[in-house]
């Protein structure tokens, strides 16, 4: 396909003899000197060395509700913090290896807290246990440089401004003392080789960075082409994934505060083209009343079917005892392609888990929903399943032509999604407005005049 050339052409430039075998053009092996033609020049990247790059995952679930995984990322012009505060202190694995990973797990009171990460004074928030909550969920988020798929295929990011909004908006709402966590439901930033990750994240301020966030994998995390039929030895296979963002994982369940093992299963080397362990990116936590549960669906039913029917039960449980109101989803794929299979894509996943023990009592009451990215758009319902799944992927890439920000919320006794749409699909820009009462009216709580409510149901 045209949309694949820009990114073959460069392969065939840097590594001519696989490349040319693998995708079948060696008879245009002469061609590719100058890929200027498919794909132009993309700008390059200085990561600013001062930045002080910090993550704050939620514990999995089967560890105390107080354990947050806190973690730092340095770069290779940077400094490491002591490995004698953290649990965990090495450089990256396999992919995006000029980085260091300093990771350790926490014990914090609920509410607001302050502690010294890395010689930094940062306030971390945790929800009150079964308190409401409110949390912003994006996908596919694009901008176009730096990225060999977003160069090409990133249509919206001019009109949009990605680069500078979708940074902008994220500092808006996910620092807002309303929103207590953030997420990115994969294809982060379509970044192969982690630079144009390491620029966003130079432009996401403290506050956001110290907010619970949660991602998984997507299909272009795995192959940056999109699909495991147009891999190749340079695609990241989610190695770099899941150490940028140090989830706490199935993989890391049986480190508590102390351990100093690492919180990833490092079995499968990328260079055999494999895609990791599944246990690097299934999870379930606990955020006040919502239990969410992270899936890839680039792996099997059957290899997934133990860890659903360990998180419905886990959700039942605690559905019952009260801890969680409410049961969320969270995935890559809507639709079983490019390396997801049938049953494994948003809407066919939350059937199979909603007949699961434990799940079922949540579907049952209409608790339990599912939030996806993959198809580009921002719209709720996509598949059917009224009231219970949603699309976000509206954020520059080809598709629908919208783009704005979901946010789940589950306070004051109902669970609802508010959407504030920033373009519409006619081409209607509202960002300015948005934006502006974000900042003068003190957060998004005092501006869901601007949001379209795509949900509204009483939590039972």
């Amino acid at each position: 396909k045209s949309r694949y050339a820009c990114a073959v052409c460069q392969d065939l430039v840097d590594a001519p003899a696989d490349t040319c075998r693998q995708y079948n053009v060696c008879d245009r092996l002469n061609l590719t000197a100058n890929c200027e033609t498919y794909c132009g020049l993309p700008e390059p990247f200085a990561p600013d060395p001062s930045t002080f790059d910090l993550r704050v995952s939620k514990g999995f679930g089967t560890k105390a509700y107080d354990l947050l995984r806190v973690s730092v990322v340095t770069r290779a012009n940077q400094q490491p913090p002591s490995s004698q505060e953290f649990d965990y202190s090495a450089a990256f694995k396999f992919r995006w290896t000029g980085n260091t990973l300093s990771t350790k797990m926490v014990s914090v009171p609920e509410g607001t807290s302050e502690m010294t990460v890395g010689g930094k004074s940062i306030r971390l928030q945790l929800p009150k246990q079964g308190d409401g909550v409110a949390g912003v969920l994006i996908a596919d988020p694009c901008i176009r440089s730096g990225s060999i798929t977003a160069l090409v295929a990133c249509t919206f990011a001019k009109k949009f401004d990605t680069k500078t909004r979708t940074p902008a908006l994220l500092n808006a709402l996910a620092a807002d003392p309303s929103t207590d966590f953030w997420g990115i439901l994969g294809d982060n930033f379509y970044d192969r080789h982690g630079d144009t990750t390491a620029w966003i994240y130079d432009q996401l301020t403290l506050d956001t960075k110290s907010k619970i966030m949660l991602t998984v994998p997507g299909n272009h995390d795995y192959w940056v082409l999109g699909s495991p039929f147009v891999k190749s030895s340079k695609d990241q296979y989610a190695n770099g994934h899941m150490q940028w963002y140090a989830q706490d994982t199935k993989a890391s369940e049986h480190l508590l505060p102390g351990d100093s093992g690492a919180p990833f299963n490092f079995s499968v080397d990328p260079s055999t083209h494999q895609i990791p362990a599944i246990q690097n990116s299934f999870s379930y936590s606990a955020i006040g009343n919502l239990g969410v549960v992270g899936y890839s669906g680039a792996y099997s039913l059957e290899e997934t079917m133990p860890l659903m029917e360990e998180a419905c039960a886990w959700l039942g449980d605690h559905f019952q005892r009260g801890k969680i109101k409410v049961g969320v989803l969270v995935g890559h794929w809507d639709t079983p392609d490019m390396g997801c299979d049938q049953e494994m894509a948003g809407p066919m996943f939350y059937d199979e888990m909603a007949q699961l023990k434990g799940c079922d009592v949540l579907d049952q009451k209409d608790q339990l929903k599912f939030i996806m990215g993959h198809t580009h758009c921002n719209i709720p319902h996509p598949h059917g399943r009224l009231g219970a799944g949603f699309m976000v992927a509206g954020q520059g890439m080809s598709g629908c032509g919208n783009y704005g920000v979901p946010i789940v919320d589950s306070t004051e006794g109902r669970i609802r999604m508010w959407y504030f749409e920033m373009v519409s699909t006619e081409g209607v820009d509202t960002y300015d407005t948005v934006m502006g009462c974000f900042k003068s009216q003190g957060g998004w709580r005092n501006c869901t005049q601007h949001a379209t409510l795509w949900l509204d149901q009483e939590l039972k």
